[in-house]
């Protein structure tokens, strides 16, 4: 379904905290993602600074802000300002979540899950269609991480989000995190979750760490990932080879090195499965 998209390899977010470290262990990191807000209202001197780093690595813009499940459509200007750095990064493929950051007016700040509803879904696929008739790149959506059940749901989150994609052929972005903290925190098996997700639409994968916080797993990007997590990136790459994997660590940063060491050990689990198939 995306065998025309390149394969990147195993990657890491772009913290400017870890500007130098990143820079000096380019030939250990095979690709970046960047928060695309962070350059979309920005001086174009900044973003320009920035994507001189295209010169070392393939650059995807990663969203936060776009809202995608909003009952209003998409912010237009937001919509073109992302166009055109997607464009100036040459970037393969764009991103955002499955969730919304806005209500009139309001900005939240915050990744808000989605009712499961036949509204809602309808909802998310206008604005999706609007994103997609915008912006001429593959657009991808990513799983959030919430901490309670919302009441009133029509469907469950595998189901949503599987006639999200396919309904709007969109490709997925699988946070494997994502999927291990929620099935912790609402008590449910992972492994089945992703038996009931279209896999085959999975175009890059994130990896990140999180903590617990009294009795509740949070989803921090500030720790080393969890085996669990390890355990269903081997269970997904059995069944699909992504185009890319990638890093997030947010905060707390350890030894670069350490960052680095897991990065190795996403490439020896995609070789891992890699020579099963072989």
């Amino acid at each position: 379904m995306y065998d025309d998209l390149p394969t990147l390899g195993v990657g890491l977010g772009y913290r400017l905290p870890l500007h130098r470290q990143t820079l000096d262990n380019r030939d250990r990191i095979d690709f970046v993602e960047f928060i695309a807000d962070q350059y979309l209202y920005g001086t174009p001197e900044r973003t320009e600074r920035f994507l001189q780093l295209r010169e070392h690595w393939p650059l995807v813009p990663h969203g936060v802000g776009m809202s995608i499940g909003s009952a209003t459509e998409v912010d237009r200007d937001y919509l073109d300002r992302l166009g055109t750095l997607v464009e100036q990064a040459d970037a393969p493929w764009f991103s955002d979540h499955l969730s919304f950051t806005k209500v009139p007016d309001t900005d939240v700040e915050q990744l808000t899950p989605l009712w499961f509803t036949e509204e809602s879904f309808d909802t998310v696929c206008r604005n999706v269609e609007q994103v997609k008739n915008t912006i001429d790149k593959p657009f991808l959506l990513e799983n959030i991480t919430y901490y309670f059940h919302l009441p009133g749901n029509d469907m469950s989150e595998a189901e949503f989000t599987t006639r999200v994609l396919e309904e709007t052929d969109t490709g997925l972005l699988l946070d494997v995190n994502n999927v291990w903290v929620n099935s912790v925190n609402l008590g449910f098996d992972p492994y089945e979750f992703l038996d009931s997700i279209p896999l085959e639409r999975t175009v890059q994968i994130h990896l990140a760490g999180g903590e617990y916080v009294e009795d509740m797993m949070v989803d921090t990007h500030g720790a080393p990932v969890h085996e669990p997590v390890w355990k269903l990136l081997d269970y997904v790459l059995e069944r699909v080879q992504p185009k890319a994997i990638l890093l997030e660590w947010d905060q707390s940063w350890p030894d670069f090195e350490e960052l680095l060491a897991h990065l190795d050990r996403a490439r020896a689990a995609v070789a891992a499965s890699q020579a099963k198939v072989s």
